[in-house]
């Protein structure tokens, strides 16, 4: 898993277009592609949606002027967060707060979903939350040497594996006490047959 390169490599796409496009709908289209390239590399990701809204939506009414604000916002969102993208005057305005185009291309690539977890607790919780899809082969192992049995484990790291094999049924437990179960369930399958 290498998001860093992911985000760096998108940010300078984004800074790109925000230097060149200055029209909503040629930026549309080109961030669609961007978040769709996005997608197709880091495929447990929940796909972010992209769609055109009226600004004034999103900005409070007696703000709004639409004489030196663009009458479309892009509105990005992924699960439960959003950020809305619009034009203002001769620049881009990020949420009304953020006009400086390389923030601006930092801020958009903030999500949850695009963190680095370091443990299993935090890959559990980017799924139970959301942000990942509940897949046991697409989800990214943080270290460490592979647990001895790989049924029904979805990632680890040094410390823990995360189990399940649904999403009610997902659990953080130590190396230790997998071993234990696994242990537990050989000495079963042996007894039994």
């Amino acid at each position: 898993m290498d998001l860093s390169r992911i985000k760096v490599e998108t940010a300078q796409e984004i800074l790109r277009l925000l230097q060149t496009c200055s029209e909503i709908d040629l930026l549309f289209s080109e961030l669609q592609e961007c978040f769709q390239l996005i997608s197709r590399q880091v495929p447990w990701i929940d796909p972010f949606m992209l769609t055109c809204e009226k600004t004034s939506q999103h900005i409070e009414f007696y703000y709004y002027d639409p004489e030196t604000q663009s009458a479309e916002a892009i509105v990005l969102k992924q699960n439960s967060e959003f950020q809305f993208l619009f034009r203002e005057e001769d620049h881009w305005n990020l949420n009304d707060e953020v006009r400086d185009n390389e923030e601006i291309a930092r801020e958009i690539l903030t999500w949850s979903a695009l963190r680095e977890p370091q443990t299993v607790r935090e890959v559990m919780d980017l799924i139970k939350n959301g942000f990942w899809r509940f897949d046991c082969q697409q989800i990214p192992k943080l270290s460490g040497e592979p647990p001895v049995d790989l049924r029904e484990v979805i990632s680890w790291d040094d410390k823990c594996v995360l189990t399940g094999t649904t999403l009610q049924n997902m659990d953080v437990i130590t190396r230790e006490e997998w071993q234990r179960i696994v242990a537990r369930e050989h000495w079963y399958d042996e007894e039994g047959s």
